[in-house]
């Protein structure tokens, strides 16, 4: 199984690409996860995309993948709208503040998936 799966989903007559994370999230997972986000991307050259990470299952991270995590994010920046993050944990959310100020993406945390507003 992928970690995460990644699926197209509509909210509020959008389409939103959603990263369903669960458990550790490993450097393997990283590279099989930034391929296919960079094969949809590709697929879409002219949209902005909103992204949604649903990491209320991941539990941890190892550091390397969060570092291959930002470099997809900065090299897909151009492309990506907004993303939403849904996490309870700290540890999640102190992750996501070094992706914002490394790539100068904006990231909005929620608790839920029905808490994102778009």
């Amino acid at each position: 199984m992928d970690n995460p799966s990644i699926e197209w989903i509509n909210k509020s007559g959008k389409d939103c690409l959603i990263f369903t994370f669960s458990g550790k999230f490993s450097d393997q997972d990283a590279i099989t996860a930034t391929e296919k986000w960079r094969q949809i991307f590709a697929s879409r050259k002219q949209e902005k995309i909103i992204l949604i990470w649903n990491c209320l299952d991941m539990h941890d991270y190892d550091q390397q993948a969060r570092t291959l995590w930002v470099n997809a994010c900065q090299e897909m920046k151009d492309q990506i709208s907004f993303i939403w993050l849904i996490t309870n944990s700290l540890l999640i959310r102190m992750g996501a503040s070094v992706i914002s100020v490394f790539t100068s993406l904006k990231i909005k945390v929620v608790s839920t998936e029905k808490d994102i507003v778009i």
